[in-house]
């Protein structure tokens, strides 16, 4: 491979947090209110954003997303490909995990080697699965070996992967381990009733210190009492603020409303089987065509929400700034559904799961009055997100009559490639659509290490899904909607992680 190439394939990172230079411990107090519950502080065995926010305070990963969403080194202080298929991490030297044990490559194998274990049965064994092995180069060095290249790695390396002490976890079983975790992060669990509330206090040996010394998060799941509970000064900030709630928080005299646009799309699916009308590309479009996505964003998200044009948005890695999202025009869907043959129109169910998703239910109300417009009825069915599971995995069974679906995929890995590879690979659970020259080309993308290169392969599958092949309905990236006590200082993620010890008083450090 010629120089020029290999330079451009290598990856070198180095990030200093000057969070590290300080050395007077945190003070002060804040109360979060959020939504989401915690079921484990085992960091290995999770893989759903909510949790991750929680274990993002305990443990560390090797990389890790800066506020603004760039990918940069945390528990390693540099890293390079030394080969398509081997990834080299130096770690900084010195460091301890909570209960003073060392942080060095060791602890690195180990805990990779964890995932792993089919023992464990982690749920975060399909994003490290094209690990061969880890390699121990001396105290602070590491390698990853990988089965094939994996330009995947980094991106997941910054989300899941947290590194622990191998002594401790050894030591203990699963169960003990999920209620006592010992990590390197910002703060240690001094207190935890589930489904109640979490007290967080300032880790001795971290190296990065947390804004202030104490988070309470109190796990609060209805919008309304989450709003109550930020006006009345219980809590300092809440997550999950309702667009229909965000005028009764900023006109109150000590909270204000912050948003940020989520990597989270909104969607609907097509089970694209034997007896579908939607077999017929010109339908797909016509579905597409009928929806007035401006109008379902300003009026029933609010302005909360922004269209997109496929799955993906700006923020993404492979996204194709020249793909637009559809137009409504439903003239043009009543022609092309008359020349699919479907000028009377045809009756469908469209699933959704209860309460899963900002607004999802009255947007796709919304949806299913403009396809009426066009003569599409469809039967909104809202489930719960579990029964809703089974009729999903059970779409392809003869006796399963076509239907479609509404998700959200939220875009963890800033990647076009996992939003695709996860809702239009033929190999993904929740797609119902199967192309074998899109999986070509994911795969293809899928293996390139030159990042240019790859980036137009993702770009050219965005054009072939936006222009040619239809298989989906695409509808809006939302806002992550948080309440905030004007007293905080606080700016939102570009993940829309609420990460508690990211949040300050005003004029603290």
């Amino acid at each position: 491979m010629k120089r020029k190439m290999v330079l451009a394939l290598v990856l070198a990172v180095s990030f200093l947090w000057t969070s590290a230079t300080v050395n007077a411990a945190s003070k002060g107090k804040v109360v979060l209110g959020m939504a989401g519950a915690l079921s484990t502080f085992d960091p290995h065995t999770f893989s759903s954003l909510p949790i991750s926010m929680h274990h993002t305070n305990v443990f560390e990963t090797l990389l890790t997303r800066s506020p603004d969403g760039k990918l940069t080194t945390l528990l390693a202080k540099s890293y390079k490909m030394a080969s398509p298929k081997v990834w080299e991490f130096k770690l900084r030297e010195g460091l301890k995990f909570s209960n003073g044990d060392p942080i060095n490559a060791e602890a690195v194998k180990f805990s990779f080697e964890r995932i792993l274990d089919p023992k464990l049965k982690s749920k975060q064994y399909r994003y490290f699965k094209s690990i061969k092995s880890l390699k121990v180069v001396d105290e602070y060095t590491v390698q990853i070996h990988t089965k094939k290249a994996d330009p995947m790695l980094p991106p997941f390396l910054a989300i899941y992967g947290f590194i622990v002490p191998p002594k401790y976890y050894k030591k203990h079983n699963k169960k003990f381990l999920a209620r006592n975790p010992v990590g390197s992060g910002p703060y240690v669990v001094k207190k935890w009733r589930k489904g109640e509330d979490l007290v967080y206090e300032e880790n001795p040996n971290a190296w990065r210190k947390p804004k202030v010394k104490t988070a309470i998060v109190k796990f609060i799941p209805e919008s309304t009492t989450r709003v109550a509970a930020l006006i009345s000064g219980d809590v300092d900030i809440i997550d999950n603020l309702p667009p229909g709630l965000a005028g009764r928080v900023s006109s109150s005299k000590g909270a204000r409303v912050i948003k940020k646009q989520s990597p989270r799309t909104n969607y609907i699916l097509m089970v694209i089987k034997k007896g579908a009308p939607w077999m017929d590309v010109r339908v797909r479009r016509a579905m597409n065509l009928a929806i007035d996505r401006n109008s379902i964003t300003k009026n029933i998200m609010m302005g909360f929400a922004k269209p997109v044009a496929v799955l993906d948005g700006p923020a993404s890695f492979g996204h194709n700034p020249n793909l637009k999202p559809y137009p409504y025009n439903p003239e043009k869907a009543k022609k092309l559904l008359a020349e699919a043959g479907f000028g009377k129109g045809f009756s469908f169910d469209v699933y959704i799961p209860r309460g899963r998703f900002m607004m999802g239910k009255e947007a796709l109300e919304g949806i299913a009055g403009q396809w009426a417009r066009v003569g599409l009825k469809a039967n909104v069915r809202v489930m719960e997100w579990g029964s809703m599971k089974k009729i999903i995995f059970s779409k392809y069974k003869d006796n399963v009559k076509p239907f479609l679906y509404y998700l959200a995929r939220m875009n963890t890995a800033f990647s076009t490639e996992h939003m695709f590879a996860g809702a239009i690979s033929s190999r993904s659970a929740y797609g119902g659509f199967r192309d074998k020259g899109i999986d070509k080309l994911i795969n293809e993308a899928r293996s390139t290490m030159d990042n240019a290169a790859r980036e137009k392969k993702y770009q050219e599958i965005g054009r072939i899904l936006r222009h040619e092949k239809v298989p989906i309905v695409p509808l809006y990236q939302t806002f992550r909607i948080f309440g905030v006590q004007k007293k905080l200082s606080w700016t939102p993620r570009a993940d829309g992680k609420l990460i508690a010890a990211e949040v300050g008083l005003a004029g603290s450090n």
